[in-house]
């Protein structure tokens, strides 16, 4: 079966019910907790990668439908209930956000609306200023500039990418991504120091600091009901970096935290998922001896009572909400009862 009948026949089983009905004969009782970035308009995106952002409208109609046909728990409430030993109630779903964009507080009002709630990853660095999100420099930088290319010098070694067209551009900065993920903080420091100093303006470094959410943005998300996590100081690939700057990253950034919002931090998300190693046994030991409770990874899976507080699976959202159903309700059963 070609993509495109699959994804009608899902769009199908969902507008006529099937998957509503496997989820009532076969109700969940494992925890999925929904993994989303960004809410931004395709037309207008100059920050994010498109596979990891949806529409605010579309992000609406998902919270309404899930608010409606599952049990919707913070992750408070996840990790209450696997420290009581207690089974989650059926059809349990958490919203959960990594990276702390500043279109989350858009999404933290649309959760609120539905008497919803979510957990945000907050990369700490970027809320006061002191730096730019990296991954929002290199894209917004490679998007927006009016040069054709760019030159990286690495040890001797000179690659050129081109930026001419959209879709150069982007497997320029799907390059220049993966070589940052692949190495430590000072490869990538030195990086960024080459486009920015190629490809930046005063007027983008201000647009790029504005791509981010602010203190009192996330004090207000706060008082909505929203759960506020770590997501590192930076956002570095943890396992290739050196074991004090990773250290650094996951404790530091959950005393900021506890500070700015005088409430205690209980929850961590490990950056840069993808193809790149980016937690292992050593950052896994970190987070814990930093006084975390729990730990989110970007691996395709639901939580449940034997799941390892500090490698929790997510499930991969999408525009698509019959994908996401699908993931949740029908892969589900045919992985696990059949």
């Amino acid at each position: 079966m070609n993509s495109g009948l699959t994804s009608s026949v899902k769009r199908i089983f969902l507008k006529s019910g099937v998957y509503g009905f496997l989820r009532t004969i076969f109700p969940n009782s494992k925890a999925a907790l929904l993994r989303y970035h960004s809410l931004a308009d395709p037309l207008s995106n100059s920050y994010v990668s498109p596979a990891i952002t949806l529409t605010p409208r579309e992000f609406e109609h998902q919270v309404q439908y899930f608010s409606k046909n599952y049990r919707v728990l913070s992750l408070d409430d996840v990790i209450d209930y696997l420290k009581k030993g207690n089974q989650f109630p059926s059809n349990s779903i958490t919203f959960t956000f990594d990276d702390g964009y500043a279109d989350n507080f858009a999404a933290a009002q649309i959760l609120k609306k539905y008497a919803a709630n979510g957990t945000f990853f907050i990369t700490t660095a970027p809320m006061g200023r002191e730096s730019r999100f990296w991954l929002a420099e290199v894209i917004y930088l490679m998007l927006k500039t009016t040069k054709e290319k760019l030159t990286i010098d690495l040890d001797h070694d000179r690659k050129e990418l081109v930026l001419e067209e959209r879709a150069a551009r982007w497997s320029s900065i799907r390059q220049i991504i993966g070589m940052i993920k692949s190495n430590n903080k000072e490869f990538r420091e030195e990086i960024i120091k080459q486009i920015s100093g190629q490809l930046g303006t005063e007027s983008f470094f201000r647009e790029i600091e504005n791509l981010m959410l602010t203190w009192e943005q996330v004090k207000d998300m706060l008082k909505m009901g929203m759960v506020i996590g770590s997501h590192t100081l930076t956002h570095l690939n943890l396992p290739n970096a050196n074991p004090a700057d990773a250290l650094r990253e996951i404790s530091e950034s959950k005393a900021i935290l506890e500070n700015k919002l005088q409430s205690d931090m209980r929850h961590f998300s490990y950056p840069n998922s993808g193809p790149y190693d980016y937690y292992n046994d050593t950052v896994r030991r970190f987070v814990v001896d930093s006084g975390y409770e729990s730990s989110c990874t970007s691996n395709q899976g639901f939580v449940s009572n034997t799941s390892d507080y500090f490698a929790l699976d997510r499930i991969r959202t999408s525009p698509q909400l019959e994908e996401i159903v699908h993931s949740i309700e029908w892969d589900r059963i045919f992985t696990t009862h059949l």
